[in-house]
C-alpha cells in the first residue's frame, strides 16, 4: 500500500469510510399519501427511476402529470434524493489513529460498532405518525410483507427477488401471496479513475473474482497489477465495495461468489471477510454509487489503482447532472450568481460501459445484468376495485401488470421513455409468485 492517505483512511473489517457520506442533513418532508394513493418504498437504486414513471422527467410527463385523481407516490429510499445510504450523526463519531495494514503509517479512521446511524423517517400516509423510512431493496420486501395493520405500502421495489419464504410470509400477514413485474434492466460495471491502471478493455469476472479474493485459484496472491499480467503496474490495488446496508453489495458480490462455487446468502456473508473469497486485505467499504469515493481519494497514487463496482444508470445521470452536490452550498439559492452544483462525474469512468452481460463467463468482461422489480400484493391485483375515476382498471394494472389488457404504464412509450431518461434498458418481464 501507499504510504500516503486520505485525511479518514478507509476500512478494513469493523471500520467505516465515513468522509464521503457528506453527514446529511434531515431528510426532506414527503408528500403525504392520501388513502387512495398508490405507495411505493424500497431500493435506493431505483427510486429515480419510479421517480420519473411517476412525476416525470424534464419535458418528458410521469403519470401524475395527467392529473389523474389518486396518485403514484414514490418515496426515496433513505430520504436523500442522491440516492446516498443513511446518514451518520457526526456527535457520536470518534476519530481513531493507527496502522491499518502492519506497515507503521498511522490512519485516521472510525469503527463501525462506535457509529450511530441516524434513519430518516416519513409519513407513509396523510395524517399518520412517522415511520422509519423503509430502505433499500430488501428493506422495501420486508415493510411491504409487514404492512397488514395498515396497508400503507403498496408497491416493494428491489433489484433482488422475493424469496418463497417472503411469499410465505405474505400469506401468514397479509392473506395474498406476492407478485413481481420487472420494469427494466440496469448494469453493474467496474469504475475507475480516467487515468486507472486498470486495463483499458476492462476487468473479466475471474480477475475481479481474484482481487476481492486477494488469491488466484492456485492462491497466488493477487494484490498488485503485475500479479494479473506482469506487464502491468507494480502497484497495489485498491478494491472499493459498498456498505453491508446496500443492495447493490449483493449485486456485486453474488457472482463472485458463484465464481468460488459458492452459493450466496445476503444475511451470512454481509461481512466481506465471512464468505472466505472476499479477503484482499487492502479492501475499503465505502459509500455506494457515489463518485467522489474515486474522484476525492486525496493520493494520486491510490487514485488511480482504486476500483469500485459502480450502476450504468447513476452513472448515466452523473453524466446528465441530475445530482446535486451538497457539499459546494448550504442551501437553495435560485440566485444566478450562484448556480446550482451538480455532483460531477469528472476524473471517473466505466469499464467497459457499453459491453454485454458477461453471463457468469470468467473470462469475459466483468459485467452484472440486474432488474428493477416492483413486487405487489396479488390481492391487489385480482381487486375488483377500480383505481381512477372514470376506469375499470385497478390500480397494478393502470401501473405494472395488465395481461389481455391496456398496456401498464409502466411499459408504455412514455414509460420506456421515463426508463431510458433513468439511464435503463426498459424491459417488462412478469416475474410471478415466489414458487408458484
Amino acid at each position: 500500500m501507499q504510504k500516503k492517505r486520505t485525511a479518514l483512511a478507509a476500512s478494513v473489517v469493523g471500520i467505516a469510510v465515513v468522509g464521503t457520506l457528506a453527514f446529511q442533513g434531515s431528510a426532506q418532508a414527503d408528500l403525504a399519501p392520501q388513502p387512495k394513493d398508490v405507495v411505493t418504498v424500497g431500493s435506493d437504486i431505483q427510486q429515480n427511476a419510479f421517480n420519473f414513471l411517476a412525476d416525470g422527467y424534464g419535458a418528458l410527463p410521469g403519470y401524475n402529470t395527467a392529473g389523474n385523481k389518486w396518485r403514484f407516490v414514490n418515496f426515496d429510499s433513505s430520504g436523500d434524493a442522491n440516492g446516498r445510504s443513511a446518514y451518520i450523526d457526526p456527535t457520536t463519531v470518534a476519530n481513531y489513529t493507527g496502522s491499518l495494514d502492519g506497515d507503521a503509517t498511522n490512519e485516521k479512521y472510525v469503527k463501525i460498532s462506535d457509529v450511530k446511524v441516524l434513519n430518516p423517517t416519513a409519513s407513509l400516509a396523510a395524517g399518520a405518525p412517522n415511520e422509519v423510512r423503509p430502505s433499500g431493496g430488501n428493506g422495501g420486501i420486508t415493510a411491504l410483507i409487514q404492512d397488514f395493520d395498515h396497508h400503507w405500502i403498496d408497491v416493494a421495489r428491489s433489484p433482488n427477488l422475493p424469496t418463497t419464504q417472503n411469499n410465505s410470509t405474505a400469506l401468514s400477514n397479509l392473506s395474498s401471496a406476492i407478485h413481481t413485474v420487472q420494469i427494466g434492466i440496469d448494469k453493474d460495471l467496474i469504475a475507475a479513475a480516467t487515468d486507472t491502471n486498470a486495463p483499458a478493455g476492462g476487468l473479466t469476472l475471474k480477475q475481479v473474482a481474484w482481487i476481492y479474493h486477494g488469491q488466484d485459484n492456485a492462491g497466488n496472491p493477487i494484490l498488485k497489477w503485475k500479479d494479473l499480467n506482469p506487464a502491468w503496474a507494480d502497484e497495489t490495488i485498491v478494491p472499493l465495495v459498498p456498505p453491508t446496508s446496500a443492495g447493490m453489495r449483493d449485486v456485486f458480490l453474488r457472482p463472485l461468489a458463484a465464481y468460488w462455487g459458492q452459493a450466496y446468502s445476503t444475511t451470512d456473508q454481509k461481512n466481506a471477510f465471512s464468505a472466505g473469497y472476499v479477503n484482499n486485505p487492502n479492501l475499503r467499504t465505502v459509500q455506494q454509487n457515489d463518485p467522489t469515493t474515486i474522484t476525492a481519494i486525496a493520493d494520486p497514487a491510490v487514485k488511480k489503482n482504486a476500483i469500485v463496482p459502480f450502476p450504468r444508470g447513476r452513472f448515466k445521470l452523473l453524466e446528465a447532472g441530475f445530482y446535486a452536490n451538497p457539499s459546494t452550498a448550504n442551501s437553495y439559492t435560485a440566485n444566478p450568481a450562484s448556480p446550482r452544483s451538480a455532483l460531477s462525474v469528472a476524473g471517473l469512468q466505466l469499464l467497459n460501459e457499453n459491453g454485454a452481460d458477461a453471463g457468469g463467463n470468467a473470462d469475459s468482461v466483468f459485467v452484472v445484468d440486474f432488474p428493477y422489480n416492483a413486487i405487489f400484493r396479488e390481492s391487489d391485483y385480482q381487486s375488483n376495485t377500480p383505481w381512477q375515476p372514470g376506469s375499470t382498471l385497478n390500480w397494478v394494472q393502470a401501473l405494472f401488470y395488465n395481461p389481455g389488457g391496456p398496456t401498464p404504464f409502466v411499459n408504455t412509450e412514455a414509460g420506456h421513455a421515463l426508463l431510458e431518461a433513468a439511464g435503463i434498458e426498459p424491459n417488462w418481464v412478469d416475474r410471478g409468485i415466489p414458487g408458484a
